[in-house]
C-alpha cells in the first residue's frame, strides 16, 4: 500500500485568538503532528493549504517549521495552496509559491510508488483554486480579470460567490483533463487534491444546512453555496468523465465533511486552527479502497471502490 499523512488549515499567526481560532496554538499543534508523522514513517505528507494567517513574518515562521520537519524528521511534504496563504502584501505574493517549493501557476502532479505492490498504481493531481482570485492577484489587471470571472460565475440565486474563494483557469481545466486521460491510459487510480472542497454527503454536515440536507437526503455542492472554487461545477464535469478518479480531498471548511458521489470519495479535513485537541490523519491507498485513519478530532473513513462504471 501507499501510506501518507494529511493536514489542513494550520493558519499559524503570532496574534491573539479570535472567533474560536487560537492562532498561536497552531504552532504546537503542528509540532505535535510532525512528531507523530515522523514516527509513522509515511511515504509523504500532504499539506492542504492555509498554513498561516496574514503578515509575511508568519509565513516565514511556517516555512521554517516545514523545513525543520523535512530536514530533521525526514518528512516529504507536498503542498496545496490555500486562500489565506496569499493574504500578504502584493510585493510578497510572487514569493508565496517559493515558500512551499512550488512555481507559478501552482498546480502539478505527484506520482507515489508502492514498493511492495507495483500493481497498486496511483497518481495525485494537485489543483490551485486560487489561480484566478482577487486576493492572489498581484496587480490591478489581475484583480479586474478575477472580478470578471466572479461576475460570470454568479450563484443560482444571482448573488456573487465569496471573494475569499477563486477559480481555476481554462488552461488548468485542460491540464486536469489531459492528466486524467493519461492516468486512465496507464491504469492508474487518481486522487485529486485542492484546498477547496466540492461536495459533501448529507450525513456529515452540521447546523441548519446539515439538518435540511439530511431531511431531504441530498448532498451539498459547495460551489452552489459560494464557499468553494467558483467554477467547481466545471471541475466536477471533468472528473465525471473518468472512472479511475477515486478521491477528491480538500480543506478550507474547518468543520470537515465527507460524501461519495459517482463512486468518488469527497473528503474535507477538519482544520487544525479550530480543532481540539488537534486534527490530522493517515491515509492508505490500496488497489481497491482508501482508508483514512483520523487523529484527534478528525473522523476516520473507508471508501471501497465500486465496480460500477460512472
Amino acid at each position: 500500500m501507499i501510506r501518507f499523512a494529511a493536514i489542513s488549515d494550520i493558519q499559524y499567526a503570532d496574534m491573539e485568538p479570535s472567533d474560536g481560532r487560537d492562532y498561536r496554538a497552531s504552532y504546537n499543534k503542528f509540532l505535535e503532528a510532525a512528531g507523530d508523522i515522523t514516527t509513522a514513517r509515511v511515504d509523504f505528507a500532504l499539506n492542504l493549504g492555509d498554513s498561516f494567517q496574514e503578515k509575511w513574518e508568519n509565513a516565514l515562521s511556517v516555512k521554517q517549521l516545514f523545513e525543520i520537519s523535512q530536514d530533521k524528521g525526514k518528512i516529504n511534504w507536498i503542498h496545496v495552496l490555500g486562500n489565506h496563504d496569499f493574504l500578504v502584501p502584493d510585493k510578497n505574493k510572487k514569493q508565496v509559491y517559493g515558500l512551499f517549493n512550488l512555481s507559478k501557476p501552482g498546480y502539478y502532479e505527484y506520482k507515489p510508488q508502492d514498493s511492495d505492490d507495483p500493481s497498486n498504481k496511483w497518481r495525485i493531481l494537485v489543483l490551485n483554486g486560487n489561480e484566478i482570485s482577487t486576493y492572489a492577484a498581484e496587480n490591478e489587471d489581475e484583480r479586474n480579470l478575477a472580478q470578471g470571472e466572479r461576475e460570470r460565475l454568479r450563484l443560482t440565486d444571482g448573488s456573487l460567490p465569496k471573494d475569499f474563494n477563486g477559480a481555476i483557469s481554462v488552461q488548468q481545466l485542460n491540464w486536469l483533463d489531459d492528466r486524467l486521460q493519461y492516468a486512465t491510459s496507464q491504469g492508474e487510480n487518481v486522487l485529486v487534491a485542492s484546498h477547496f472542497p466540492l461536495y459533501a454527503g448529507s450525513k456529515s454536515l452540521t447546523g441548519n444546512r446539515g439538518r435540511l440536507a439530511s431531511l431531504l437526503n441530498v448532498g451539498i455542492f459547495y460551489s452552489n453555496l459560494g464557499v468553494s472554487t467558483w467554477n467547481g461545477q466545471e471541475i466536477l464535469s471533468v472528473l465525471d468523465k473518468y472512472k479511475l478518479v477515486r478521491c477528491f480531498i480538500a480543506g478550507h471548511l474547518h468543520t470537515g465533511s465527507y460524501g461519495v458521489r459517482n463512486n468518488v470519495a469527497h473528503i474535507t479535513l477538519k482544520g487544525v486552527i479550530e480543532a481540539s485537541p488537534n486534527a490530522f490523519c493517515y491515509i492508505e491507498l490500496h488497489p481497491d479502497q482508501i482508508i483514512l485513519r483520523g487523529i484527534g478530532a478528525q473522523p476516520s473513513y473507508q471508501h471501497v471502490f465500486s465496480s460500477e462504471v460512472k
